[in-house]
């Protein structure tokens, strides 16, 4: 039998990196001179912007799953964590660590897409609402766990309230499994109504 159970289970992999890319994005942006460039700059890219969020919204999604499916299949006997990268950060790390930095950043970029999109192409376009949840969930569960500094065995986890009174199916890690090795985690939002 197996005492320990994986931090991450292989979707970190296939996270993309939002905040470097959405950066690079805008200072590339601001080089062009006319808004007419700018405009057509920021067509050719709006799709990949949208990818780039769906693709992190999944991951926290995958992360939230994750939790729960370790923390509910050992509740009787609790297994340690293994892979915690947060545990080895130096006490005055965790005491700077901002582990709310990059939702924080996408939250904020929310309303910046939809004031973007509408400014340079003209479309009316809102940001899932399921997605604002699924933020707002991770943001809490971020928040519960300090940033997993502390956490080392699944009687550890803190899960957001929503999650903590839901019943999943234990198939979640068959979901889990086939959106890595699929590489695809948008597969896990297939699955967010039967969650949220």
């Amino acid at each position: 039998m197996v005492n320990t159970v994986k931090f991450d289970p292989g979707i970190g992999d296939l996270v993309l990196d939002f905040n470097n890319f959405i950066n690079e994005f805008y200072s590339q942006l601001m080089n062009f001179k006319t808004i007419r460039q700018k405009q057509a700059r920021f067509k050719l890219y709006s799709d990949k912007i949208k990818s780039y969020m769906q693709n992190n919204i999944a991951f926290y999604f995958g992360c939230l799953l994750w939790a729960y499916y370790i923390k509910n299949e050992n509740t009787d006997t609790p297994k340690e964590i293994e892979g915690n990268i947060f545990l080895n950060l130096s006490e005055e790390d965790k005491e700077n660590y901002d582990y709310l930095i990059q939702v924080s950043f996408m939250e904020n970029y929310f309303e910046s897409y939809e004031r973007d999109i509408l400014y340079y192409t003209g479309q009316k376009i809102k940001i899932d609402e399921e997605w604002k949840t699924i933020l707002s969930l991770y943001s809490e569960f971020l928040e519960k766990n300090k940033g997993f500094v502390c956490t080392k065995t699944t009687a550890d986890i803190i899960l957001p309230e929503k999650l903590t009174n839901t019943k999943i199916s234990a198939d979640i890690n068959k979901i889990i499994q086939e959106a890595i090795d699929k590489r695809d985690l948008n597969i896990l939002l297939n699955i967010s109504n039967i969650v949220l």
